[in-house]
């Protein structure tokens, strides 16, 4: 190579490094992560959550499941109440059972059922957790057609989904929320869904450096410059979102 182009090499891989380091040092005040509030558009976290279910489903070769408002809603505010009394519960907590729930939404089931967690700090991490679960996997993979999730971070992660079949004919139409992208508070570079872009979100990506879509834990959000591996450029591409965050 000849030593101009070296020399030009050289001087950008520089300059790089050294908008790493400046970014680096930025840091800003993180902002609570909510779900999506009924009659919202699906947050990104959740709909993540809602690909995730039907790709176990295809797997198994069942029919991918429709988001639904009223299971949305239910979702919501059992998630919400989750959060608020700090801990998981399907019942005897201060806000009925999970028939109740849906219920109150004037959703009309046929069957039903609920799985929640908290503690999981993505969606790859809380499916493993249920699917390794043989009732949380059997309502995944559930004969269900309907399908209501949300994520809250307070504390801690706490999530909630609602799976149901309605009674026929439904006294409702079953539709998918609009997707989240593009909503002020979806920001591409909060990886960790904390509301704002900080270092945190930069450890995130740079603990998956030089991770390919070969590799078994590969989630393409990491890979926020297409190109198959996670590398420098989805590192900086983080770098320079440093301090953006969602209006409160």
């Amino acid at each position: 190579m000849p030593q101009s182009i070296k020399r030009i090499v050289g001087d950008r891989r520089r300059a790089l490094h050294g908008l790493l380091a400046v970014g680096l040092l930025l840091a800003v005040t993180a902002a609570a992560a909510l779900a999506a509030p009924p009659g919202q558009p699906i947050s990104q976290i959740e709909q993540e959550l809602v690909d995730a279910v039907n790709a176990e489903r295809e797997k198994a070769g069942l029919q991918p499941l429709i988001v639904n408002y009223s299971l949305m809603e239910a979702s919501y505010h059992h998630n919400e109440h989750q959060a608020k009394i700090r801990a998981i519960c399907h019942s005897g907590c201060g806000d009925g059972t999970p028939a109740d729930r849906i219920r109150a939404t004037g959703y009309k089931w046929v069957v039903y059922a609920e799985n929640v967690a908290m503690g999981q700090p993505s969606v790859a991490r809380v499916m493993v957790a249920w699917m390794n679960s043989a009732g949380h996997r059997a309502n995944i993979l559930g004969r269900f057609t309907d399908i209501g999730v949300a994520h809250t971070r307070s504390d801690t992660h706490y999530w909630t989904q609602k799976f149901a079949t309605p009674q026929e004919p439904p006294a409702y139409v079953t539709v998918t929320p609009p997707a989240g992208h593009g909503r002020a508070c979806e920001l591409p570079a909060d990886l960790n869904f904390d509301g704002s872009v900080t270092r945190a979100d930069v450890d995130v990506v740079a603990a998956r450096f030089m991770m390919t879509e070969s590799d078994p834990n590969w989630e393409a959000r990491f890979d926020l410059v297409p190109d198959g591996v996670i590398n420098v450029y989805d590192v900086f591409s983080v770098v320079l979102a440093l301090g953006q965050s969602c209006p409160r």
